[in-house]
């Protein structure tokens, strides 16, 4: 059952229901206050006959108590325009009737004597023999303070059982020809409510046809819900459009970037394999092919090493973007850590460039706590120092400081390097993006530290500020929310 079937369903049950329970409480009352109006109409014509005829009979006391049958009533057909009336005994039997009743005999209940013998009134319905319902109204005759019979205004009910059967039958029709209208209306409203639905399913099938993440949805983006669904199917598109690019330039960055050591390794290798034959054809060793087949080793661990590293960094911001790396997370000092990075970066940068060849520097050091996993930190300091050695040239200086400023802990690197563009800092964080893809390639990088270094200090509740002139320098500044450890708690309890 599709969702404009359930709608338009629910609408028209919903309406059903209201106007049934609408024609309800309309009949019941309309009924009550018709039946209402005849009971008192009867009452007040039967009050009006007895009061007349107590007025007009002079009877004497005697009779009354001894013979009430010599009672003589007058005519009644004086009282008898749109009712009939009858005078009964205090036994029901008829001492005299209007004219217009003919030959219809009225019998009277024995509750309704029961009621008179008491002074009270009575009514009560019966049919007569055409089908006629018909109200009798009975109200004791009082003369002289003796009860001697009483008045019955008989009253044919007829037509408020037509008007109450006419008022049923619009109330019937009407509300089946509402429901009718409201299910032709509920359809056209579901249908014209669930039309930017069916664009939307229109839109990812095309999508899911064509293979085309760029299609948008063309809905105006108001405060409705279909609104906005549709700005979030279109954002949702844009951040798919999005993985989708990265995930493209990801393989073809890491196809690029192992395809240049495997090539390496293979013509090394190569190489390798011809000069042995040559040797062992010609039967001699010479230093030069001892030499040649150490510098052809020593350029396949090289190409192997940075590929073991590329695979490393792979594997780690997979498993970051899986969700798959926990942090172990602890107190750390970063003014210890700090210290260790600075004599980690001497020693890289002896290796790479000379003793002498760079300055490395600790500027200012205050003492700090964050609550951190010292490995990662470390790992993130470490890639930004060796960024700083492979753009700074012979003769710059590094240098790296902590303060400790409004709750937040400043970790800065900065270098007299070559810098980098406006346009390429907004773009530095992304995986294997470099601004020298070529020196950075010579130089061993494979375009994935700044990316893990921005992950772990999201990671850290942190961020990465960049700030670089070209041919200045650059200063990568990490910030990491202080930890203030409560008085006297270990560290297993610390938040």
């Amino acid at each position: 059952m599709t969702i404009r079937l359930r709608l338009t369903l629910w609408y028209t049950a919903l309406l059903g229901a209201t106007l049934i329970l609408f024609s309800v409480i309309f009949y019941s009352a309309l009924a009550a206050n018709l039946w209402a109006q005849v009971n008192q109409e009867a009452a007040r014509q039967a009050a009006e006959v007895a009061n007349a005829l107590t007025q007009q009979l002079q009877l004497d006391v005697l009779i009354i108590r001894n013979n009430p049958t010599r009672i003589q009533f007058p005519e009644l057909d004086f009282f008898a325009r749109s009712v009939g009336v009858q005078i009964i005994d205090l036994n029901g039997t008829i001492l005299k009737r209007s004219s217009n009743l003919g030959p219809m005999s009225i019998q009277t209940d024995s509750q309704a004597l029961e009621a008179v013998r008491t002074g009270q009134p009575y009514r009560f319905y019966t049919i007569s023999k055409d089908d006629t319902l018909l109200l009798v109204y009975s109200v004791p005759i009082i003369a002289n303070n003796a009860i001697v019979g009483a008045v019955q205004v008989i009253k044919p009910v007829r037509g408020v059982q037509e008007t109450l059967a006419k008022v049923s039958q619009f109330l019937i029709l009407g509300t089946a020809l509402s429901l009718l209208i409201a299910a032709v209306v509920g359809a056209f409203l579901a249908r014209r409510a669930l039309a930017p639905l069916d664009t939307i399913t229109q839109t990812a099938s095309s999508i899911s046809r064509a293979r085309d993440l760029g299609q948008r949805l063309n809905i105006p983006n108001d405060a409705s819900e279909v609104g906005q669904l549709a700005a979030t199917f279109n954002s949702m598109l844009d951040r798919i459009q999005q993985l989708f690019r990265t995930q493209e330039r990801l393989i073809a960055d890491v196809s690029h970037e192992l395809r240049t050591p495997l090539t390496t390794v293979q013509g090394n290798l190569e190489l390798l394999r011809r000069m042995l034959i040559t040797a062992a054809s010609s039967g001699s060793r010479t230093p030069l092919l001892h030499e040649t087949l150490q510098e052809t080793l020593n350029e396949a661990e090289s190409e192997t090493a940075r590929m073991s590293n590329m695979v490393s960094d792979l594997l780690l911001l997979a498993q970051a973007d899986s969700g798959a790396l926990q942090l172990q997370l602890q107190p750390v000092e970063m003014d210890t850590l700090l210290l260790d990075v600075y004599r980690r970066t001497r020693r890289m940068a002896e290796q790479r460039k000379g003793a002498g060849a760079l300055e490395i520097r600790l500027g200012s050091e205050d003492q700090a706590m964050v609550l951190g996993d010292p490995e990662r930190l470390r790992q993130l300091l470490l890639n930004l120092t060796d960024n700083a050695i492979k753009y700074t040239p012979s003769g710059g200086v590094i240098t790296l400081s902590l303060e400790n400023r409004d709750g937040w802990v400043k970790v800065a690197v900065s270098d007299t390097g070559i810098g980098i563009s406006e346009e390429e800092q907004a773009q530095i964080f992304d995986r294997f993006y470099r601004a020298d893809k070529a020196r950075s390639r010579e130089m061993g990088g494979s375009g994935l530290g700044l990316s893990i270094a921005q992950w772990i200090a999201q990671a850290h509740n942190g961020r990465i500020t960049v700030e670089s002139q070209v041919q200045q320098g650059s200063t990568f500044t990490l910030w990491l929310p202080e930890y203030s450890p409560l008085p006297g708690a270990s560290p297993e309890s610390r938040p």
